[in-house]
């Protein structure tokens, strides 16, 4: 085999710094450029809801107001005065429905939070922590999930999303496996705002028939009634 000449060695040269510059642009993209995008969105949505959520503590603040002739509903349907899991659980399946994914557990827990700046008068803001345990077969429905979370009307912050990637396919009579997801999001309660429960949102759904309900989502523990 004759050597290679000068000039074909110049063009291999070339083809493969190429190919280098090809392959760094699209680590650089999937690993650095990707993932810092994703993140300044997601920050910037949480900022967003917090100003929303201020919107929300104002405008009810006003609501108290005994001059005020128009309910606190519209506002409730943000910010409602009452943790309302029984309505989040709702929202959660139709989520579910809506991106084909899985849901295997929903777990709740309440806690005290503080908001920077509140509005005056506003001392007694609570979250709602809401843990939905999933299984996907795709990263997208997924992100269809957490996209029909946060288009909501009730103001729902994504605090983390962890998942347990299915196990490497080596035969090719191995299934593949969903990935297990958790997804948690909190949300706002007034539960100061005694006077405007009669004007918290209901829950719609059907009365129970006497039936045990065979899903996870009944049997979580002091779920209760938020009525």
């Amino acid at each position: 085999m004759r050597s290679l000449s000068k000039r074909q060695k110049e063009i291999g040269l070339v083809i493969l710094a190429s190919v280098l510059l090809l392959m760094l642009a699209a680590y650089s993209y999937f690993n650095i450029y990707s993932p810092a995008k994703e993140a300044n969105e997601r920050v910037t949505q949480t900022l967003a809801n917090e100003r929303d959520i201020l919107f929300a503590l104002q405008r009810q603040e006003a609501q108290q107001s005994p001059s005020e002739t128009s309910t606190s509903r519209q506002l409730q349907q943000k910010v409602p005065v009452k943790p309302l899991e029984d309505l989040i659980l709702l929202q959660v399946q139709k989520a579910e429905v809506k991106s084909d994914t899985y849901v295997n557990a929903v777990n709740f827990s309440l806690e005290e939070t503080s908001i920077e700046n509140p509005p005056e008068h506003v001392t007694n803001v609570q979250a709602v922590i809401t843990e939905v345990h999933l299984e996907t077969d795709t990263y997208s429905k997924v992100d269809r999930f957490i996209e029909e979370i946060e288009s909501m009307e009730r103001i729902f912050i994504i605090d983390g999303i962890e998942f347990t990637a299915p196990e490497e396919i080596r035969t090719m009579e191995q299934e593949t496996e969903n990935m297990e997801m958790t997804v948690r999001f909190h949300a706002f309660y007034r539960p100061d705002l005694e006077n405007l429960v009669d004007e918290a949102p209901k829950v719609d759904a059907p009365v129970p028939s006497g039936k045990q309900d065979p899903t996870p989502f009944n049997q979580i523990p002091g779920l209760g009634g938020s009525e």
